[in-house]
């Protein structure tokens, strides 16, 4: 009777049928849960990392040299707090490194900028085994040093007045340069300026140039001469600035680097461009050519005008259409080279003569070395 009982019990499946079925009921809830907890995850990685990349891009771009560290840094560190900010409320931020640096050294070093972020998921599906999903991404973007060049050709210089001009890095106020930020690249008061010039740069740091100009001071066994007052009331030896990072160059035309007033008799146009002309070149046959400048008149700065010579039908950009404020990046400029046409704003009257004055090209090519590229001179991520 009892054997008879096991065998009945033993075919009898409908109970372990219900108990398997609810075992899978239970494995694909938790699948199904998985997927999209991990999904979630996965979603709140892309933001995060887009996050990162742009926090890397932006501090390496700011990493212009070891005195911008600090700064770079800190903006680095405002973009990866924007970028957090917007993630969804609940996901919580367990630590942020950002960390600059260098690679390679002396002439060819490179600046780096390191971010990374880890973050915490709540999991709704998967909370009774884990409470959370840890979520990390990190990025480094480098910012190469590259080579830029000043070349005035077979620029000769007519000009009475002593002109001297020097690059420099513009500040990161867009104002006037410091006293120590000048580089002196040529010289009219020089029996014998040289030609071209190079010098290695951030590819990212924007590059100005300043025209210093002394009313009637350059040596007369150089060309100089002494003609009294110019029209805008400078007197002989009055030293005027024209700033290429400004617009119009000439908005600050009594103040010298680092912010004294040079004390000069002149006032100079504030609201048209009579100081500078910038136009591109296209390389034909081999060689570089540029357009003609027009001359004889001050141009427009709203950049919206073209060229307001003659009867006003001119062609072509106004300085502030061809280069922002005249003051690019090596990155900006894109392998380019534009031609610098300089009026010294001297004489009685002005002639608006461009590139009479002072004229040179300038261009940027990738350096060689670990910390440039042989053809790339942008900042980049490199992970």
């Amino acid at each position: 009777m009892f054997a008879s009982w096991f065998r009945r019990l033993a075919c009898n499946t409908e109970g372990a049928v219900a108990v398997l079925f609810a075992v899978l009921a239970i494995a694909i809830a938790l699948a199904v849960g998985a997927g999209v907890d991990y999904g979630r995850a996965a979603e709140i990685r892309a933001a995060l990392q887009s996050a990162v990349d742009a926090a890397a891009l932006a501090g390496a771009s700011a990493y212009t040299a070891p005195s911008a560290q600090s700064t770079a840094t800190a903006l680095a560190q405002s973009y990866v707090a924007k970028g957090t900010s917007a993630l969804p409320s609940n996901v919580t931020v367990k630590s942020t490194t950002v960390t600059p640096g260098t690679s390679g050294s002396g002439n060819s070093v490179a600046y780096t900028m390191a971010v990374s972020v880890m973050v915490s998921v709540p999991t709704t599906f998967l909370s009774i085994y884990e409470s959370a999903i840890i979520v990390t991404a990190s990025a480094t973007a480098k910012n190469p040093t590259v080579t830029a060049t000043f070349d005035t050709g077979s620029f000769v210089s007519y000009a009475c007045d002593a002109n001297t001009v020097y690059w420099y890095v513009v500040p990161p106020d867009g104002g006037v340069p410091a006293a120590s930020a000048m580089n002196l690249l040529w010289s009219n008061t020089d029996s014998n300026p040289p030609s071209t010039a190079t010098f290695n740069v951030a590819a990212s740091a924007q590059i100005g140039f300043a025209f210093e100009n002394v009313t009637g001071a350059r040596p007369p066994a150089l060309g100089g001469c002494n003609y009294g007052n110019n029209m805008y009331g400078s007197q002989p030896g009055d030293t005027q600035w024209l700033y290429s990072s400004l617009q119009p160059p000439s908005a600050s035309w009594d103040i010298a680097p680092g912010g004294a007033n040079t004390g000069t008799h002149g006032v100079y146009e504030t609201d048209q461009d009579c100081a500078l002309v910038v136009v591109e070149g296209t390389m034909k046959h081999g060689s570089m050519t540029f357009p003609s400048t027009p001359q004889g008149q001050c141009f427009s700065i709203s950049g919206s005008d073209e060229y307001a010579y003659g009867d006003g039908g001119g062609s072509g950009e106004t300085m502030a259409q061809a280069m922002t404020d005249a003051a690019p990046s090596c990155s900006q400029l894109g392998g380019n080279t534009y031609q610098y046409d300089w009026n010294d704003m001297g004489g009685n009257p002005d002639t608006y003569n461009y590139g009479n004055d002072m004229q040179y090209s300038f261009s940027c090519s990738g350096g060689s070395g670990s910390g440039n590229g042989t053809s790339t001179t942008s900042v980049t991520l490199t992970n």
